[in-house]
Parts: C-alpha cells; sequence; structure tokens
C-alpha cells in the first residue's frame, strides 16, 4: 500500500512538471517572437474553458500598473492545441483603452501598442474570440 501511495504520488508530480515545462516553453516561444527593441516585463498564461453564451465570454483579468509617457507592447500568442484566438482588452477604470481586436473587421492582431499618457492601475482583459476555449500567453513588454 505505501510503495503504490508512493508510486501514484510521483506520477502525479510527474504531469505537474510537464506541465509546467509546456507553459515555459510557450512563454519563452512567445517572448521570442517578439520583434524589435524591447524590455520584457511580465507574463501571463490564460486557460479558459469554452462557452455557447455570447454574452458572457471567459475573460481572465490581470491588474498592471503603467506609467505615463512610456510605450507598452502587448502582445498574446496561443498555444497550438487552442480552439480560439486569444485577444485582449485594456481598461482605464472602466473604459476600454484598446484592443487586439478590430471591431469592423473582425480581424484579431497578435499585438497592440500603447503610449500611456497617465500614470496608474490599468487592467488587461484576456479572453478568446467567440468564446472558444484555450490556453495562451499574454506578455507585456515596455517599448524602447
Amino acid at each position: 500500500m505505501k510503495r503504490t501511495t508512493i508510486v501514484f504520488i510521483t506520477l502525479l508530480l510527474a504531469v505537474f512538471a510537464l506541465n509546467a515545462q509546456d507553459q515555459q516553453q510557450m512563454v519563452t516561444d512567445c517572448a521570442l517572437s517578439i520583434a524589435g527593441n524591447t524590455t520584457y516585463l511580465k507574463d501571463f498564461v490564460i486557460k479558459l474553458p469554452e462557452t455557447t453564451d455570447q454574452g458572457n465570454i471567459p475573460v481572465h483579468k490581470e491588474n498592471i500598473y503603467l506609467m505615463k509617457k512610456q510605450r507598452y507592447l502587448f502582445t498574446q500568442c496561443n498555444a497550438n492545441d487552442s480552439d480560439g484566438e486569444l485577444t485582449i482588452e485594456l481598461y482605464d477604470a472602466n473604459n476600454l483603452i484598446t484592443s487586439s481586436i478590430n471591431k469592423k473587421s473582425g480581424k484579431v492582431y497578435s499585438s497592440v501598442e500603447f503610449s500611456c499618457n497617465k500614470t496608474g492601475l490599468y487592467t488587461i482583459w484576456y479572453s478568446f474570440k467567440d468564446g472558444k476555449k484555450g490556453t495562451g500567453v499574454g506578455i507585456v513588454s515596455l517599448l524602447k
């Protein structure tokens, strides 16, 4: 019985370690895809379920403090097995500042630049287009 428990715990830890390595590889691949003169600031791993209710699409929210007179690059990458496209919306309080989706064409951009004109706390909303399920990475960088 003791041996079975040890084997089970070892296998469970191995699964968690492999998942962590996959996530870290996804973050690394996304960071390497960013072109230009940038400084990496932060990354977020997002995993959201699918929904059929378009009025209630799952959202992963992250708060970030941004500084006035700085330019930021918000980049998002999808995992290979994701059904949806990862999108971002940046909010200042309840006001939408910028988005990675062109509302007219529906096109999703892989990155969005933002020139900050007010120091403060902002909220990044990550979701998958049309409520599809998926896993992805969002990276915030400082443009030089």
